[in-house]
């Protein structure tokens, strides 16, 4: 062999046991020493698994070897339903082993993860939605019940019977929309129809949507009030529903009774006090369910009886009650004998 040949040899010969004493005696021992005394096992695992692969024929690589194939497996088997344990082994091991499998159970995980989130976000949507549609529900049941009362009311207070439409509360003069000045009615009869809607809620918490369409009525006789009515398709029930919460219907009477009665509540409260005096009262007879006859104004409270009629509260003038007949004088008394 030549000298240049031995001397080739011989460089190449120094510079493998170089390289074999930057990675044995410095960076692998640095290496073997994080897979003892690193404070996660994530970390450990990283270590020994970078030494592997910088220095598989390393002076402690058949230990490292034994110990990290074990390892690894367990961890990973242990990580499987632990998404932040996945996520530690692809950051400490972007080349593991099992770093293909470990990306696939990662997407599995996140996508379950956003499934549920998803669920979760629309459950939440769902419960806003429905909360609002209650409170939106309620709303307009309390809106009903307090215009329902206000008509009553303002029909109470009406005292100018037999009195031209000017002499009307300004209030129901513009309820009924009657125009000034000099108002009137067509064919002797100003109506006003409104149709609030509600819903009440079931049992299983959806709302049932409900509509109490009433009609208030003045009746004009030779350019005097008459009369007035206020009136309704089974309106009772619908006041019953609205402040009960549950359906009234004719085929179940005793929800039907229950009905009329927290209306006649509502009736009594929106006539007022002048009203309310016990000399008021007169016996109602069925259909009818309420009468008061006093301060100048006859209050006539009907019930429908059959389905679809109309329930009615009706106002007059007072009845003046007939007049006691005075027995001449003299009628009467005995004859002298």
């Amino acid at each position: 062999m030549t000298r240049r040949a031995l001397f080739a040899v011989a460089a190449l010969a120094a510079g493998c046991a170089a390289g074999r004493q930057i990675v044995t005696p410095r960076a692998g021992y640095r290496l073997y020493r994080e897979t003892r005394v690193a404070p996660t096992v994530e970390a450990r695992l990283g270590a020994a698994n970078r030494y592997l692969h910088v220095s598989p024929n390393g002076a402690y690589a058949p230990e490292l070897r034994a110990w990290f194939g074990s390892a690894e497996r367990a961890y990973v088997a242990k990580a499987h339903d632990k998404l932040p344990l996945l996520l530690a082994y692809a950051k400490a091991l972007p080349d593991g082993p099992s770093i293909g499998a470990v990306h696939e159970r990662i997407e599995e995980l996140e996508t379950a993860r956003r499934f549920v989130a998803r669920r979760a976000s629309a459950h939440e949507e769902r419960v806003e939605s429905l909360q609002a549609g209650l409170e939106r529900a309620a709303g307009q049941r309390r809106t009903f019940v307090a215009e329902l009362t206000g008509w009553i009311g303002a029909l109470a207070a009406v005292r100018s019977y037999g009195q031209p439409l000017a002499a009307l509360p300004p209030d129901l003069r513009e309820r009924l929309a009657l125009a000034e000045p000099g108002p009137s009615c067509p064919l002797d009869v100003c109506a006003r129809t409104v149709a609030p809607r509600f819903a009440i809620p079931n049992a299983s918490t959806q709302l049932i949507p409900r509509e109490a369409a009433y009609t208030v009525e003045l009746v004009v006789t030779s350019g005097a009030v008459a009369g007035m009515r206020l009136h309704g398709r089974e309106l009772f029930s619908r006041v019953g529903e609205a402040l009960d919460l549950r359906p009234v219907s004719f085929s179940d009477p005793q929800s039907r009774a229950e009905a009329i009665g927290r209306t006649l509540l509502v009736i009594q409260n929106a006539l007022g006090t002048p009203l309310a005096a016990a000399a008021c009262e007169r016996p109602a007879v069925s259909p009818v369910v309420l009468e008061r006859d006093c301060d100048g104004v006859h209050v006539t409270v009907t019930a429908a009886v059959d389905p679809g009629a109309d329930d009615a509260i009706a106002f007059g003038p007072e009845t003046k009650p007939p007049a006691t007949p005075v027995a001449p004088r003299g009628q009467g008394k005995r004859p002298k004998r």
